[in-house]
């Protein structure tokens, strides 16, 4: 057995492992001044969201106002291509029936009348193009209507607009109209094509 030694004196039985260390103590957080809001509340978070809904409303609306500015310009270029278009359209079915007329005006120097202007002699003579005693179908296509005073001729545009041309021993009148036939061009009374 071993034996117990007596303590010394100013020692006791007790056990430590040095001096205890000193703690730093942290600076206490600083509190809001304001009331605060109960956690379980959600009123800041209602706030944030409508604060959310009216930028995002914004937004949207901002986007909607340039996507309807740029349909409107992009349309607005569409329908003035579009009566470029039909401006060529016309200016082919004007510039064939110019070319008839010298075949109508040579025919008649010919014959002496418009009564040998018909169908047949425009065909042998300007073989270039189709004619008929009907309703013009398209540009290349003249409708003829003769009498003894002068011939009609109409041209169907790819627009849609049929030309007419009336061609009278000392004159050459314009016109347009829906009927697009040679008879219904004995009509024009214009000195030009209508713009």
């Amino acid at each position: 057995m071993v034996a117990r030694v007596p303590i010394p004196a100013g020692m006791d039985d007790s056990f430590a492992f040095g001096k205890p260390s000193r703690k730093r103590s942290l600076p206490a957080a600083p509190r809001p001044k304001g009331p605060r809001a109960d956690a379980g509340s959600g009123r800041g978070r209602i706030v944030v969201l409508v604060a959310a809904g009216v930028v995002v409303v914004l937004l949207v609306v901002g986007f909607m106002t340039f996507v309807k500015g740029s349909g409107e310009q992009i349309a607005s270029d569409q329908r003035s291509v579009i009566s470029q278009v039909d401006a060529a359209k016309d200016v082919e079915a004007q510039t064939i029936e110019q070319q008839a007329i010298t075949a109508v005006q040579e025919l008649y120097a010919e014959q002496g009348s418009f009564d040998g202007v018909t169908v047949a002699a425009l065909k042998h003579f300007e073989p270039a193009f189709s004619y008929t005693d009907n309703a013009s179908t398209g540009p290349k296509v003249i409708a003829v209507g003769a009498s003894s005073s002068g011939v009609g001729l109409a041209v169907l545009s790819q627009s849609g607009t049929c030309f007419y041309l009336h061609i009278a021993a000392s004159s050459v009148r314009y016109g347009t109209g829906a009927t697009c036939t040679g008879t219904a061009a004995l009509s024009a009374a214009a000195t030009s094509w209508p713009s």
